[in-house]
């Protein structure tokens, strides 16, 4: 199958704007054939966005609507990962993530959302002050990927959550591929760093060991453009199990970097050589988390 990912710079707070965008890049790649095309973190609103936040905020159950028409019958349906703000029912707001599935002349489908859990409160980012957190890390099957996790820049930091997407299935099969979207700005700029740019050396890593560890493909979608003078990295990425890379968009550039893969065949492949699961031990694990919480504050 043919992925994109759309390395683009959203246009901060212009929500319609940033609509149109996402809509002609769509477009475009439904008619070269893609099968998923995904977009950074709060692709359709850009990130620091501060006391605006609810201005810009869509409900799940609204977005469907907003990419309607995209995919004339007779064609190949497409799927699309968007980053947006959402409000939930409760009436907060939340940094999420939605899995979408075009078909052909018919109305998109929401497939999944996920909010993310992990707000980062330090340096320049200050999230948790206009998110509320999401409560829950859940895997689930996408129409061209097969079983698939899907999370938010600093939820990749925190390894807990690729493991539970691992394991999250039938007999514990859990994911077979791996949903990265971010928005990570420049930090550490200089020469010493590997890719020049410290926070992206960082994701280079997170990305290899993922895909080595847990055995998955991984998509990994960043953005670029200028915020409040932050300059947002890019050098999105597609690896293959093992942690080979297939495809690396440029730094700071705008891109559609596209790679044409058959997931489910890389995923056989390399699981075929490794002698262990990720269940492995999983009663052992969860005993041990539930007993070190409980005695954590004693």
């Amino acid at each position: 199958m043919k992925v994109t990912l759309a390395q683009i710079a959203p246009r901060l707070g212009r929500l319609d704007d940033n609509l149109q965008r996402h809509r002609e890049i769509l477009g475009a790649q439904a008619a070269e054939g893609a099968a998923l095309v995904v977009f950074p973190e709060l692709s359709l609103t850009g990130y620091l966005l501060r006391d605006h936040v609810p201005h810009v905020a869509l409900s799940a159950a609204e977005l469907p609507g907003l990419l309607a028409d995209l995919v004339p019958a007779g064609a190949t349906g497409l799927d699309v990962v968007v980053g947006f703000v959402e409000l939930g029912a409760d009436c907060r707001c939340y940094n999420s993530a939605a899995y979408l599935h075009l078909p052909p002349g018919a109305p998109p489908r929401l497939v999944a959302c996920h909010r993310k859990v992990h707000l980062p409160t330090y340096g320049m980012f200050d999230e948790a002050r206009y998110f509320a957190p999401g409560r829950a890390l859940r895997a689930f099957d996408s129409p061209t990927l097969g079983r698939c996790g899907l999370l938010i820049c600093e939820d990749l930091w925190h390894p807990t959550s690729v493991f539970v997407l691992s394991v999250d299935g039938p007999q514990h099969a859990g994911i077979q591929t791996l949903l990265g979207v971010a928005n990570s700005p420049a930090r550490g700029v200089q020469d010493t760093s590997e890719f020049g740019v410290q926070n992206l050396t960082t994701w280079r890593r997170l990305n290899g060991l993922y895909a080595q560890l847990f055995g998955v493909v991984v998509f990994h979608c960043q953005r670029v453009g200028v915020e409040d003078s932050y300059i947002f990295t890019g050098g999105s990425e597609v690896l293959a199990p093992g942690g080979e890379p297939l495809a690396r968009a440029p730094l700071f550039d705008e891109d559609c970097l596209t790679v044409e893969l058959d997931p489910g065949d890389l995923v056989r492949w390399h699981r075929s050589l490794r002698p262990f699961s990720m269940a492995d031990g999983l009663e052992v694990v969860r005993r041990e988390l539930d007993r070190a919480a409980a005695e954590a504050w004693r």
